[in-house]
C-alpha cells in the first residue's frame, strides 16, 4: 500500500495543500522551509497511530492520509484536540465506512463508542469484518525511519518522533538479513569506495553483541567506534534498506537529511543506490535534503520542492505543475537551479 497524499494542519505550522507522493521521493527546498518539520509531522502521525506518543492538552492537529492499494482508493482522517479524538473519517473508494465527530461514531453502519483519547482504528482492528482498517495499521507499524546526520555509533538516534528499525539495533538486523542481502551490502560499500570484504557478528555472553567489518589487506575489524562518521551512517544506511526489504509489510522509510555530510562521489553514489534500491523492492522512500551533489542524481519527476510563507508551507512538484518541470527540461540548467534560480518565479510570472 503506497500513501499518495499527506495533509497536516497543527496549531501553528500546516502545510497549505496536500503534498503529492510517489514511489520513490526527495524534499528539496531552500534552508527552513519546512522540509524536516514535513518530515518529522509524517512521523508524529505515525506515532500516534502506533499509540507510541502521549498527547497534552495543548496539542491540536489534524491529518489526513490518502493511500493507493492495488486498485483501491483508501482516505482516512483524523483530528486531534489534546488528548481527545474529535473526528475521523475513512473511506474506500469514495464510500465512508467510518464517521465520527461530536454526535458519535458510526463504523460500517454499525453505531460505536471507543474511548475518547483512542482512534477507532486502535481499538477495532479485525482483519476479516474490517481489512481496511487492518491495512492502515500493518501500514504504520512497519513504517520506518531516521535522521541521517544523527545515526550514532553504537546505536540509533534517540530523537523521539523517528521510527527506528521498529526496535532492531544493528546487530539484530544484521542477523535477520539472509547470506544474499549481506552480499549486496558488501557489494554496495564497495561501490562507495568502502573496501568491505567481510560482515560477521560477534557475540559473548547476553550483553556483548557487535557488527565486525573486515577490509581487504586490513588485518584488524573494524566496528563503529572505529569507523568515520560517514562510513557508519552509509552502512547502517545500507543495512537498514536490506533489513525493511526482507520484511513482509516493507512499507515506508523516512529519511531526514538524507547524505548530508558526505562528499560528492559518496553521497551521489549512495543516493543512486537507495533510491534504485527502494524503487525495486517496492519500499516507498520519502527523503529530504539540502545537499547538492544529490539533487543533481535524482530525477527532477521524484523532486518536490517546498516553500513557506509565514506558518503555511506549500509544495511544488510535477502532478501539480507538470509544464514546469517540462519546460526545465530545455533550459540546460542542473537539477540544483531548478529551484535555487529563478526559474519558478519566472514561470509563475508568466515571463
Amino acid at each position: 500500500m503506497k500513501l499518495t497524499q499527506f495533509t497536516y494542519r497543527g496549531k501553528d505550522w500546516r502545510l497549505a495543500s496536500p503534498i503529492n507522493l510517489q514511489e520513490v521521493n526527495l524534499l528539496v527546498g531552500k534552508n527552513a522551509v519546512g522540509k524536516s518539520r514535513t518530515i518529522r509531522a509524517l512521523g508524529n502521525v505515525l506515532l500516534f497511530l502506533m499509540q507510541l506518543s502521549e498527547r497534552n492538552t495543548l496539542d491540536i492537529f489534524r491529518s489526513e492520509l490518502l493511500f493507493e492499494d492495488e486498485n483501491d482508493s483508501i482516505s482516512y482522517e483524523f483530528r486531534l484536540k489534546g488528548a481527545d479524538v474529535v473526528y475521523e473519517s475513512l473511506k474506500v473508494n469514495g464510500e465512508t465506512l467510518l464517521s465520527r465527530n461530536e454526535n458519535g461514531t458510526v463504523l460500517c453502519g454499525e453505531s460505536i463508542n471507543p474511548p475518547v483519547s483512542k482512534l477507532t482504528l486502535h481499538v477495532r482492528r479485525d482483519v476479516v469484518q474490517y481489512p481496511f482498517i487492518e491495512k492502515i495499521m500493518l501500514w504504520a507499524e512497519h513504517a520506518c525511519g531516521l535522521c541521517f546526520n544523527e545515526i550514532e555509533m553504537a546505536g540509533d538516534s534517540a530523537i523521539p518522533f523517528y521510527i527506528l528499525g521498529q526496535g532492531q539495533t544493528l546487530f539484530a538486523m544484521v542477523k535477520s538479513l539472509p547470506e544474499k542481502s549481506i552480499q549486496q551490502v558488501i557489494d554496495q560499500a564497495h561501490e562507495l569506495g568502502y573496501p568491505i570484504q567481510r560482515i560477521e557478528l560477534f557475540e559473548h555472553g547476553s550483553n556483548l553483541k557487535m557488527v565486525l567489518f573486515h577490509e581487504e589487506n586490513v588485518k584488524s575489524q573494524l566496528f563503529d567506534a572505529l569507523m568515520s562518521k560517514g562510513m557508519f551512517r552509509a552502512l547502517y544506511l545500507l543495512i537498514y534498506a536490506q533489513y525493511m526489504s526482507v520484511r513482509e509489510f516493507p512499507s515506508l522509510l523516512l529519511i531526514d537529511d538524507l547524505c548530508e555530510g558526505l562528499d560528492y562521489d559518496r553521497s551521489t553514489k549512495l543516493g543512486k543506490i537507495l533510491f534504485d534500491f527502494c524503487i525495486e523492492h517496492h519500499i516507498q522512500l520519502i527523503a529530504s535534503s539540502n545537499d547538492t551533489f544529490l539533487m543533481d542524481v535524482v530525477d527532477l519527476k521524484y523532486w518536490n520542492i517546498l516553500q513557506r510563507e509565514g506558518s503555511e508551507v506549500s509544495s511544488i512538484d510535477i502532478i501539480k505543475n507538470p509544464d514546469l518541470f517540462d519546460g526545465f527540461l530545455f533550459t540546460g540548467l542542473s537539477n540544483f537551479d531548478f529551484f535555487s534560480s529563478d526559474y519558478i518565479t519566472r514561470k509563475k510570472e508568466g515571463l
